[in-house]
């Protein structure tokens, strides 16, 4: 990851209860149709993200290292989550960031990471959790490069703007961007650095000054938007219904 001259404030987690237990699905910024393998694909791991997250990084050939975070939603409303590194996934429900999944670092600014080297973590070490959703919720998923640049309140007021997934993920992106080149931001990332000693020179201290700024780092954002399967079907067979009138 970066150098640590500028990182996330750790934000917590807890858990909350779906009251009632409608289908639900996940509006993603993309048609799941274009993957045809998908359903196969979890119905092989028995929808458990952290069997998924040892195949694929069995299956992976590429040398290197990665953060990584599964989630799949099941047909009841459950979210499993399973989480290695500093990748993060926020839900958000009426305007408030209800669930939030920890970074795990060895030390500040070094996040546990998938290797193709024999060192490192494993399947084994992923956060796993689950939550249950309700219809009307939105879930945005990102790396680190999200988070250490834009805080949760700023991610509630993005994506409360668009009720496309598509635009808000965009947007998101965007402000990460512009946030993670801006010096004088004092961004979730600088805010956590100076918690954990990272500072500018006590001369400068004596100035008045503070280590600002945002975090260049790679930036991947997805946003879903959980709707009701029923309500799913009944907005298609009225599209069906309004072309056969047409």
């Amino acid at each position: 990851m970066a150098n640590p001259t500028s990182r996330l404030s750790i934000p917590h987690s807890h858990r909350c209860f779906l009251s009632s237990p409608p289908r639900y699905r996940l509006k993603p910024s993309s048609s799941p149709k274009k993957w045809p393998w998908l359903s196969s694909a979890l119905r092989q791991v028995n929808y458990d993200p952290q069997i998924l997250m040892r195949k694929a990084h069995a299956a992976t050939s590429s040398v290197g290292s990665a953060t990584v975070i599964i989630a799949m939603l099941e047909k009841n409303g459950t979210l499993k989550i399973a989480n290695v590194g500093d990748c993060g996934l926020r839900v958000l429900r009426k305007g408030q960031v209800i669930f939030s999944t920890p970074p795990q670092e060895h030390y500040f600014d070094c996040p546990y990471q998938l290797s193709s080297e024999i060192i490192g973590q494993t399947y084994l070490d992923a956060m796993v959790c689950t939550i249950e959703l309700m219809e009307g919720d939105t879930i945005v998923m990102g790396s680190d490069g999200l988070f250490d640049n834009v805080f949760d309140h700023e991610i509630v007021s993005t994506t409360s703007r668009f009720k496309d997934a598509v635009e808000a993920a965009k947007a998101l992106a965007d402000l990460a961007r512009d946030n993670s080149m801006d010096v004088s931001f004092d961004s979730p990332y600088s805010i956590e650095a100076r918690s954990r000693g990272f500072d500018v020179p006590l001369w400068k201290k004596i100035l008045g000054r503070k280590l600002t700024g945002g975090k260049p780092d790679d930036i991947t954002v997805i946003v879903g938007q959980v709707i009701s399967s029923l309500n799913d079907k009944k907005t298609e067979e009225a599209l069906l219904k309004q072309k056969d009138l047409s």
